[in-house]
């Protein structure tokens, strides 16, 4: 199979305005730094805080098994939710689920096969670490679970792997039920070193477009998010 160029332009460039709306919004949510109430390090314990976000995942690389060939995942738009259980002042248990829908940049081995869409998914659990006792807090997060790969079109199979995150970030505290969250992370998964991806079966159609040399696959991420609080009954 020859080697080829990315053969999904458009893509980058509406992948890039995501990433402008992106940056966009983490520079109005750094505004509210002013705007932070100093009275909220008096606040009590909560019991939980639930954290939707959206952010843009790049990276992400196979090296193809017996050749000098890569294939690169499209950097795009992700999105996900975090749930923090609180520990003790400065420690919280923490569940992530992360989801990033790109593209490979090959071509099925059939002809008129389309280019490959992936969706990329991260399940995670493990803790975070906080400094600071105002409305402004520094963090420090680690998480294990595992990465799915569901590729597209239909019928591809759906791959499993165990994998680890760390990333840190700030919380900024508005008001003693919401926030606001800025992060950056590196996911790492590890990778079997004969697994194959991309993988259809059925009939005269059995093939995987990639096999993969090297054992792990790594992307990056940065992401902003709104926190919600929920605090003991008569809080």
């Amino acid at each position: 199979m020859a080697e080829r160029e990315s053969l999904v332009p458009a893509e980058i460039d509406w992948e890039a305005s995501g990433l402008s709306r992106t940056a966009s919004a983490a520079v109005a949510i750094l505004a509210c730094l002013c705007q932070i109430d100093p009275v909220i390090a008096q606040e009590g314990p909560f019991k939980f805080e639930l954290s939707p976000f959206a952010g843009y995942r790049f990276g992400g690389e196979f090296e193809e098994e017996g050749s000098d060939r890569t294939f690169e995942l499209n950097e795009s738009n992700a999105h996900g939710i975090i749930l923090n259980i609180r520990e003790k002042s400065n420690t919280q248990w923490e569940v992530l689920y992360a989801r990033q829908s790109t593209s490979v940049d090959t071509q099925l081995p059939l002809a008129n096969e389309p280019i490959p869409d992936l969706d990329l998914e991260y399940l995670h659990f493990g803790g975070t670490y906080l400094s600071g006792a105002d409305g402004t807090r520094p963090f420090l997060a680690a998480t294990i679970g595992l990465s799915r790969f569901d590729p597209e079109p239909s019928g591809s199979g759906t791959e499993t792997y165990f994998s680890a995150s760390i990333g840190g970030g700030v919380q900024l505290r508005a008001t003693r039920r919401l926030g606001f969250r800025l992060e950056g992370r590196v996911f790492t998964t590890f990778v079997d070193n004969d697994s194959e991806i991309l993988c259809r079966s059925g009939g005269a159609t059995n093939f995987c477009a990639i096999r993969v040399e090297g054992s792990t696959f790594t992307q990056w991420e940065v992401r902003a998010g709104l926190v919600f609080r929920f605090l003991p009954q008569g809080d």
